[in-house]
């Protein structure tokens, strides 16, 4: 298998050797590519994937020196926390040479002033939103500005909290501004994604009893609304995606992907269980875990194609992830199934044209497969996925 699969990774690179991306994003364009090719190196010790990476970061800085960047706003996904976070991961990594404090010290004052508006308007979205400081700053190297940034957030997301009778929950209006009483579950945009990156920052942060009562009270509102599973007349998922606050209205499509779906609560249910050393929380993680084990069929998955966003490469670094959280061998076993799936799936996405036009894009593109891929058949670890809280 591992031959076959570094041969799609091989594939991959003709396909992404003409793309540039939309912009210079993280997860649309030449940062999220520059983020790869350095990975790529790393794995393959390719002396052109690293010349590559160079030059795609000499343009993204170039168009920041020019003042007509390709960045929008403060976004993680195609903005300046997406820049910090990339380049602090690099630099760590020993993949490049870069002074973050010194050369960053304009850009975190920027990150933290606008991530503490936008949480006070409760645009805490992780991809989109304040949430994404809130990661870039838990990964900065120690310093008193940075505790205190990290801090400071920290505590106001905290306070934004909505806090019920059956647990806590935050308002996102990031995504659709009409949909205020709206609470989602997921990890890319609602209550999973936020209570990962807080338990993220726990190690780092001076607000530990904040961090843990939080966690601990927004666990128990996902699971006081777990939902009863019936395969047979096709539920599948144990979780809602999203529940129309104050009323009985809820959406379950029942995707099993990183982006929602059961498989997020199941990872903040390991995360949470050893934050909180609950023991009954990693036991119904592994309970849950396991079962979505049964779930491979479109029917059951929702999913059709290779991508990361809501496809097989998702799902793999997913279970990849969940075996080392757990050590459950059924785990692997999912991570080996969906990596086969993977293979299977990819050239008929490449022949019918599935990536045309976003070959270069993290999530819904070539990028995030190519990254699974590399993961697979490098004998080094590679960390990644870890922007995506993986």
């Amino acid at each position: 298998m591992r031959l076959i699969v570094q041969k799609q990774v091989e594939k991959i690179h003709q396909v992404l050797a003409s793309g540039e991306g939309r912009n210079d994003g993280f997860l649309g364009g030449r940062l999220g590519l520059c983020f790869y090719y350095y990975h790529g190196y790393k794995v393959l010790e390719e002396k052109p994937l690293a010349d590559r990476a160079g030059r795609l970061l000499d343009e993204v800085f170039d168009n920041l020196n020019s003042g007509n960047p390709r960045l929008a706003g403060s976004a993680l996904s195609n903005g300046g926390a997406g820049l910090g976070y990339a380049i602090n991961f690099l630099e760590k990594e020993g993949l490049i040479e870069f002074e973050v404090e010194k050369e960053f010290a304009g850009l975190d004052k920027y990150l933290f002033k606008t991530a503490l508006s936008q949480i006070e308007e409760d645009c805490i979205d992780y991809l989109h939103g304040g949430m994404g400081a809130v990661l870039y700053f838990s990964e900065r190297k120690p310093s008193v500005l940075i505790q205190h940034y990290l801090d400071t957030l920290v505590a106001k997301v905290c306070g934004r909290a909505v806090e019920e009778e059956a647990g806590t929950w935050f308002r996102n209006y990031m995504l659709k501004n009409q949909d205020k009483e709206d609470i989602n579950f997921s990890l890319s945009h609602g209550l999973t994604g936020i209570l990962l990156i807080l338990i993220k920052a726990y190690e780092r942060s001076t607000h530990k009893d904040l961090i843990r009562q939080v966690v601990a009270n927004g666990v128990r509102f996902i699971l006081r609304h777990k939902m009863d599973v019936d395969y047979d007349g096709d539920v599948y998922s144990f979780f809602p995606l999203i529940i129309r606050h104050g009323t009985k209205e809820l959406f379950a499509p029942g995707r099993l992907a990183w982006c929602y779906g059961d498989l997020n609560e199941v990872l903040l249910l390991y995360r949470a269980g050893k934050l909180l050393d609950d023991k009954n929380m990693l036991k119904l993680a592994d309970l849950m875990g396991t079962q979505t084990l049964l779930r491979k069929e479109s029917k059951s998955t929702l999913v059709k194609d290779t991508h990361f966003c809501h496809g097989t490469a998702g799902l793999a670094q997913f279970y990849k992830t969940l075996f080392r959280e757990s050590q459950v061998a059924a785990y692997a076993d999912g991570y080996e199934y969906w990596i086969e799936q993977t293979v299977l799936l990819l050239d008929n996405d490449l022949e019918k044209g599935f990536y045309t036009g976003k070959e270069c894009d993290y999530l819904e593109g070539l990028v995030g497969v190519a990254f699974t891929l590399l993961s697979y058949i490098s004998d080094k670890e590679l960390r990644w996925s870890e922007s995506l809280l993986l």
